[in-house]
């Protein structure tokens, strides 16, 4: 049986919406615009199954009360390295940092992800309330959008430098030990540390420039 992803914070449960549960929103959502979005996320799971991660809702549900507080989503899956977040949460849980909490989870879900290097957001001009959310994660504005204000957080990069250097390290100290001779090992250990790193850390930005760039 495939295990069912689901991400934890402090306060909530993020769990993907299944396809049934999809259904279910679309024909319960009163608002049209909703409704016309749950439409397009469903016609979107059921036309990439592959891809559902990244495009049914996720329930943002309060540990506490087993209640869901609102959703978050990805608009489709990656293009050129890069994935949109859109949210929404019930009025009464407002101003309680509930979606900063769920936003952060996601972003760390999406990273984790292969080839993903960048996630953007659009908000309404006039909502402050999320704008700030996106602030504290520290998206900056990149344009307009079809929506409003446009945002964008892109992965930090990885540094292999530091890793390779340290277990270089380790290696030498073991050749200086048995050798008699610390400095030499050392030095050679940190030396073919410090290459390993620059040739992997070398071949990441230029992976990561070729999937931006698509």
């Amino acid at each position: 049986m495939k295990k069912e992803t689901m991400l934890k914070t402090k306060r909530l449960w993020l769990k993907p919406m299944t396809v049934e549960e999809l259904e279910e929103k679309v024909l319960q959502t009163a608002d049209p615009e909703l409704r016309q979005a749950y439409g397009e996320m469903l016609a979107g799971c059921r036309a990439a199954p592959e891809a559902l991660l990244w495009n049914t809702p996720w329930k943002m549900i309060s540990k506490q009360t087993g209640q869901m507080m609102g959703d978050l989503c990805f608009k489709g899956a990656p293009r050129k390295g890069t994935v949109e977040i859109g949210y929404g949460l019930e009025k009464e849980y407002e101003g309680q940092g509930y979606m900063t909490e769920a936003v952060g989870a996601m972003l760390d879900w999406a990273f984790a992800q292969k080839d993903v290097y960048a996630v953007e957001a659009e908000t309404a001009p006039d909502n402050g309330a999320s704008q700030r959310i996106l602030e504290k994660h520290k998206f900056t504005p990149a344009g307009q959008g079809a929506e409003g204000p446009r945002f964008r957080r892109e992965k930090p990069e990885t540094s292999w430098m530091s890793v390779y250097m340290c277990l270089g390290l380790s290696i030498g100290l073991s050749l200086g030990s048995a050798n008699d001779n610390m400095a030499v090992g050392m030095s050679l250990g940190m030396g073919v540390g410090v290459c390993i790193g620059m040739l992997m850390d070398s071949q990441e930005k230029k992976h990561r420039q070729a999937v931006l760039e698509g």
